[in-house]
């Protein structure tokens, strides 16, 4: 490995963490939102819980697609790699999370999953707990543990590989380009398109044997600029001048955040080597994702049936704090696991 994909390894293994970090900020304001309006407490976590925290799931995507194309096996191999790393910790965290659920409803707490109580399931109920829940919505449906459906996503964007390689090969930019276009200009989450794009661009440095972090050092003013400048406009127009554009200034920037978060873990590790501190903090990074949604559920619940009529200054305290509190135990449970239940549980990760 020559001293650039070193480096390139090296930001990507610390960026992990933080995308972790990324998606609990986005995750601790959108799993249970505060009834009425709150503009103060909208503008105050706005750049945490969107700006930056919506950024976590494009970066990952980004990673894998690159990942995935870099590898030189087989695609029946990746595919068995792929079945280990990701099939098995998706099934097994859903079974927990679902073993919890009848726990509690056996327990005599009537349990509603969607929307629907667990007295009603019926086989076919159990089995969409898996994939969707029972609601495709439009597209941004999730399983039972719903963070996984980027897992989910993963797995399938895996399985269609070998068309991905083609468009990607042969549409080059122009297959990129259409695909953010798509993403750019379809409302709500977009989880389809956002997939889709987002892997294809990692997959597209791959395919054509660049090198991210080189182009983005290349260019590093420009994209450092341009990252600031849609930071800028996305955060004013969601919070004191909104347009009628306010969707697309903000997808362009979470685009622009890609290569400033590898310009920044590429200037903290310039050397391309991790203190042990770094490192144990990125292989804790698929267990802190897999255990900080229902953390956060209960914390974001108690914060708002016992303090709903706070102020927003208290309501943006507490935001802060749920999100230490999701890491921390999120970390605590980490720790404690036994190292084989950590690598069955993280795919061999821990």
């Amino acid at each position: 490995m020559n001293s650039s994909q070193n480096q390139l390894s090296t930001a990507i293994t610390s960026l992990r963490l933080p995308l972790i970090f990324f998606v609990i900020m986005l995750h601790c304001y959108s799993v249970v939102y505060l009834e009425g309006m709150h503009p103060i407490y909208f503008s105050g976590i706005y750049p945490f819980a969107l700006w930056i925290g919506e950024t976590g799931v494009p970066g990952f995507l980004f990673i894998s697609g690159y990942l995935f194309f870099l590898s030189k096996k087989t695609y029946v191999r990746k595919l068995q790699a792929r079945f280990h790393s990701l099939f098995i910790p998706y099934i097994l965290w859903n079974a927990l999370l679902l073993t919890a659920y009848m726990i509690a409803y056996t327990a005599g707490h009537p349990q509603d999953i969607n929307g629907k109580n667990m007295a009603d399931f019926n086989w076919m109920d159990y089995l969409r707990l898996f994939w969707d829940r029972g609601s495709y919505d439009n597209g941004n449906f999730v399983p039972l543990l719903c963070p996984y459906w980027y897992i989910r996503n993963l797995l399938i964007l895996s399985l269609f590989s070998p068309l991905i390689f083609l468009v990607v090969r042969y549409l080059r930019e122009l297959f990129i380009l259409a695909t953010a276009i798509w993403w750019i200009l379809t409302p709500h989450n977009a989880f389809i398109p956002q997939s889709i794009l987002f892997f294809s661009l990692g997959a597209y440095f791959s395919i054509h044997e660049k090198n991210p972090l080189t182009l983005f050092n290349r260019y590093r003013t420009v994209l450092i600029g341009l990252c600031i400048l849609l930071a800028c406009a996305d955060i004013i127009t969601h919070t004191a001048f909104p347009t009628a554009i306010n969707l697309q200034i903000h997808r362009f920037a979470l685009i622009a955040n890609i290569p400033a978060l590898f310009l920044l873990a590429h200037h903290f590790t310039a050397e391309g080597k991790l203190s042990p501190v770094a490192s144990y903090l990125s292989n804790s990074a698929f267990i802190i994702f897999s255990i900080h949604y229902p953390i956060v559920v209960v914390l974001r619940k108690g914060c708002i049936q016992n303090f709903s009529g706070s102020s927003d200054f208290i309501q943006i305290i507490l935001y802060f704090i749920c999100i230490i509190i999701t890491t921390l135990l999120s970390l605590l449970f980490y720790q404690v696991l036994p190292t084989k239940i950590k690598n069955i549980l993280s795919g061999n990760r821990a």
